[in-house]
């Protein structure tokens, strides 16, 4: 068996001497007589009808390679020929647009990864926070955060690489790119000046952890915040060069957000060309395929309701490249974030108290009804940076607090009561994985691009039945009760059930330090836009036929399973569209309601996972997965 990273197939020809100084920044090389190469039967290299379907696009790569070849000298210095078997070759074993030839007794296996390539446990913090150069206070939280969980993270990896080895296998050192763009001065957010006094803060973690588990995995990081900085991080890479580079010059991967995104497609579009399948964007509410695709947009967007702008889409990414706060939309990859937690270390007696979930005045506006009926049964608790309005019983409020401060004060009071905004923020876990229950605002109607101004130029179609959809669905009684907090009645059951109740501290295991690092491990070392996916594995698919008006997100849940966009591919073929033999004649059409009975998918940026068909005769066909206890994100199969 041939253990290499890779290799090339080349002519007996003199040039190769200075070929081969021109590109000594290559792999090492194994070099065959490319004799050999021009003798095989073309036929055993052609691309069959079940490649087409796992690889949908050797197809058009290998046609592409005929004449291609000869753009640039390094497809000849990996053994392209022109031939349909050199083509194929390079196609599978250099690029991963094809099968591997089964002939081709090659096995990639990341042992033979030399020991200056693998990703190895970095322990030393003060390292992590050299890189952290262009803006002290853009920083501030985030160093602030990471010191706190540092020794969590560290007992973390530990943990995993003794309770999953595989995890611990050799991975290879990626150069990654992190650009906070919502942190510039250019969006002019001021999110890094705010967070000390009572700003956002939801973003800021889910970037810190971010940060801590791409470090604490041994990658090679290049952090910034403004745009000076990220021009000089890029600068460092060669992303000119048309074959893949095996080497420090390559970047592995850039994650970035929204704001960053659209400065690389207005600023920097042709390195975006070079690059976009390594971008992974933090995308809090999820992006739909609807405003994923800019003709499509432009098509519907009077039926999509909500505003006739896209000002947040239109980006034409794999939809999985979006990676969202909560495992709310299956097209978009869950990254998560980690519950921070305190344990106490003596049993601390809860008091008939209330901490409001709103630390901005102008959260508590027209709340004067729900405060005055929680003051009938307990202390009302505040954390407000600019003061809450007056009530005929006070408000005991302690202004902006650190985050071990309001663990603290977590830890002490009996509820959690939200009063609907801020959407989909990490504090509701918090407050659960320290004991207090959560009473969940629900919304009817739904907060959606049709009904909310907030989400009128969101990208997405979600409809959220309340403040945290997550923590409705997902966790539930007795952490989470979820009423109406206009309706007097609802909210005193609530408050009682609340206080009668003793439930323990709770916190989802996807939403761990253990949970974040396993699945961040994962998604690193195997999600690929590059290439056509082998992730997640095929044994995990499961096929699902949805209900009439029915989303296939919805149609895999109810058979406990997972919408998985990237096995679209597979039932979008005459064998699943087709399946009752009835059809006259296939049809494709570019509509994220297919692949459904008689049509296929034209445009593979409409795969939709959460689309809901307008016409009750569209029964959605739909591929599922499987998917771990408490950790969603990850199949069965993928660890």
């Amino acid at each position: 068996m041939i253990k290499l990273k890779s290799y090339i197939l080349i002519r007996n020809y003199p040039s190769f001497i200075q070929l081969n100084h021109n590109l000594r920044h290559l792999p090492a090389i194994l070099v065959f007589n490319c004799q050999y190469i021009l003798k095989l039967d073309v036929a055993s290299c052609l691309v069959s009808q079940s490649d087409a379907v796992f690889y949908p696009d050797c197809l058009r790569k290998m046609h592409w390679m005929e004449k291609g070849w000869k753009t640039h000298k390094c497809y000849a210095f990996y053994g392209a020929n022109g031939t349909a078997c050199s083509s194929r070759i390079y196609l599978s074993e250099v690029e991963r647009h094809c099968p591997v030839l089964p002939w081709r007794d090659i096995e990639l296996d990341a042992s033979s990864l030399p020991v200056n390539k693998r990703a190895l446990i970095q322990r030393d913090l003060s390292r992590l926070f050299a890189l952290m150069l262009d803006s002290k206070q853009n920083y501030l939280f985030i160093q602030s955060r990471i010191s706190r969980l540092w020794t969590a993270w560290l007992n973390a990896y530990d943990t995993m690489v003794i309770t999953w080895p595989k995890l611990a296998q050799p991975r290879e050192k990626l150069n990654i790119i992190v650009h906070m763009g919502f942190l510039s001065k250019e969006a002019n957010f001021k999110f890094g000046k705010l967070s000390s006094f009572g700003g956002p803060l939801g973003e800021l973690v889910q970037w810190s952890d971010l940060i801590a588990a791409l470090y604490i995995l041994g990658h090679n990081l290049l952090i910034s915040t403004e745009i000076n900085t990220l021009e000089q991080n890029i600068k460092k890479f060669d992303y000119n060069y048309p074959c893949p580079l095996q080497n420090d010059k390559a970047i592995g991967l850039f994650f970035t957000d929204i704001v960053g995104l659209i400065f690389l497609r207005r600023k920097m579009f042709h390195f975006f060309n070079r690059i976009k399948c390594v971008l992974r964007i933090l995308d809090s509410f999820g992006t739909h395929a609807e405003f994923n695709s800019k003709n499509y947009f432009k098509a519907h967007k009077i039926s999509l309701g909500g505003s006739e702008s896209n000002p947040w889409g239109n980006h034409h990414l794999n939809l999985q490249q979006f990676m969202t706060m909560f495992p709310h939309t299956d097209d978009n990859t869950f990254l998560g974030f980690v519950v921070e937690i305190y344990p106490l270390k003596k049993e601390v007696k809860r008091e008939n108290a209330t901490l409001v979930y709103g630390k901005e005045k102008y959260m508590w506006k027209s709340m004067e009804q729900l405060i005055e009926i929680v003051q009938n049964f307990t202390e009302v608790h505040a954390t407000v940076a600019d003061g809450v309005p007056n009530f005929t019983k006070p408000v005991i409020n302690h202004g902006i607090l650190s985050g071990p401060q309001v663990q603290h004060l977590l830890q002490k009071v009996k509820i959690f009561l939200g009063l609907g905004f801020p959407f989909e923020g990490p504090a509701p876990l918090e407050a659960i994985a320290n004991g207090a229950i959560y009473i969940n605002p629900s919304f009817n109607p739904p907060k959606s691009r049709k009904t909310s101004k907030f989400f009128a130029d969101k990208p997405t179609l979600r409809e959220l039945t309340s403040q945290n959809p997550y923590a409705e669905l997902f966790i539930g009684k007795p952490y989470v009760l979820t009423v109406d907090i206009q309706n007097s009645s609802q909210v005193e059951n609530a408050i009682q059930e609340a206080l009668l109740s003793k439930p323990k501290a709770f916190i989802p295991f996807e939403f761990t330090v253990l949970g974040m690092l396993q699945r961040v491990t994962v998604l690193t070392s195997k999600q690929n836009f590059c290439y056509p996916s082998r992730f997640p594995p095929f044994q995990a698919f499961r096929f699902v036929k949805a209900a009439s008006m029915q989303s296939c997100q919805s149609a895999c849940y109810e058979h406990n399973l997972r919408c998985e966009r990237s096995f679209f591919r597979f039932v979008n073929t005459p064998e699943f569209v087709n399946s009752t033999g009835r059809c006259v004649k296939l049809k494709a059409v570019s509509n994220p309601d297919a692949p459904y009975a008689c049509s296929q998918q034209r445009d593979p940026d409409l795969y939709s996972c959460a689309t809901v068909p307008t016409a009750t005769n569209i029964r959605r066909i739909c591929p599922c997965r499987d998917f771990l206890h408490h950790q969603s994100a990850l199949c069965l199969s993928c660890l």
